[in-house]
């Protein structure tokens, strides 16, 4: 993977996962803290996918679901996130897949 796929990769990924933490920060939550940890997490979880991705070469779905399940489900197992925060990112970032692939090309 060239240097402007992986800038392209990165973006992608980033903008997919902002997207989905915007929706939670405004959504009906209890506490500022609250927003305020998720919006942490979004920027740490980001950086992770890219770097996943990144390892993985070439990105299909498949590959990009399992980096996004893999990196949401130790948010989760870490308690960071809720087990219903979590199967809202899962979806809204597997649903996001397009949108990266698009910015590969």
């Amino acid at each position: 993977m060239d240097k402007k796929e992986k800038e392209l990769l990165i973006g992608a990924s980033v903008g997919a996962l902002a997207g989905v933490i915007a929706g939670l920060l405004f959504a009906p939550k209890s506490g500022k803290e609250t927003q305020e940890d998720l919006k942490k997490y979004m920027h740490e979880m980001k950086n992770k996918i890219a770097k996943e991705l990144d390892k993985a070469g070439k990105v299909t779905k498949e590959t990009y679901e399992k980096v996004v399940d893999k990196i949401v489900k130790v948010y989760e197992v870490e308690k960071k996130i809720t087990p219903a925060d979590a199967k809202d990112i899962l979806a809204k970032l597997k649903n996001n897949f397009a949108e990266v692939k698009k910015a590969l090309k």
